[in-house]
């Protein structure tokens, strides 16, 4: 009986490598509103701006001196007093720091943009299942709109719990002719997403499931042999 046992629980931990962990953005380097405002010399606008865990998160990537990122910051200054009770800023620099620019270049793609292509840019802003790439003064209504619906959705969706950390492991297409990438800010509008990678998650939760029934099934098939060797055996007792 404890082989039987045994050999049910080595066969249900082979599903066990597929499994998939969520990423957290805590190894990175980040800046919060307050510092981000600090690093682009900008003066707060605002008093009594506190960041809490209950706030909606706009994840910002930017470049250090990026023109288009510093009026991103100050439109999110001038906007404090009114909408600061609503969101928090985690600020990632990518100019700068590598492992920044990576993370944004697999946010991006699981978002379901293209980080390497020429118009592609920073700022680029993503807050609940909206994404900016880029920004002008025409995406203010949109952005705040943006926060206030995620500040009240009862189910925040957030890009770094629909991550898993295959996600991250992001290259650029190799081509003839390196080109540089992209410092204009100004781009497309915003656009809602879900998960970038819903297919290929889905794909591994059908083969974690199939896997499982197979192993099921087999196991049920040996404990279903090892009876009959037991009842033949009785059997030829019984005869003798």
């Amino acid at each position: 009986m404890k082989k039987k046992i045994l050999l049910f629980v080595a066969m249900c931990l082979l599903v066990l490598p597929i499994t998939t962990k969520a990423i957290s953005y805590d190894k990175y380097k980040t800046l919060n509103l307050k510092e981000a405002l600090k690093e682009e010399e900008i003066a707060e606008a605002f008093k009594n701006y506190k960041e809490t865990d209950k706030q909606a998160t706009i994840y910002l990537f930017r470049g250090k001196g990026c023109g288009f990122c510093r009026a991103f910051l100050t439109f999110l200054n001038s906007i404090t007093d009114e909408y600061g009770k609503y969101f928090k800023v985690v600020s990632f620099e990518v100019w700068n720091d590598a492992d920044n620019k990576q993370l944004l270049n697999a946010v991006a793609t699981f978002l379901g943009d293209d980080p390497f292509s020429d118009n592609f840019g920073v700022p680029y802003i993503v807050i609940g299942d909206k994404k900016f790439d880029g920004y002008s003064e025409a995406y203010d209504e949109d952005i705040k709109s943006a926060i206030k619906d995620l500040y009240d959705s009862k189910d925040r969706y957030d890009v770094f719990k629909e991550m898993k950390e295959e996600d991250l492991n992001v290259t650029a297409p190799t081509t003839d002719d390196d080109t540089t990438d992209s410092t204009s800010g100004e781009t497309s509008a915003y656009s809602n997403t879900s998960s970038g990678k819903d297919i290929s998650n889905s794909e591994v939760l059908i083969v974690t499931f199939l896997l499982f029934i197979v192993n099921i099934i087999a196991t049920f098939a040996y404990i279903n042999y090892e009876n009959k060797k037991v009842m033949i055996k009785l059997e030829e007792k019984s005869k003798r």
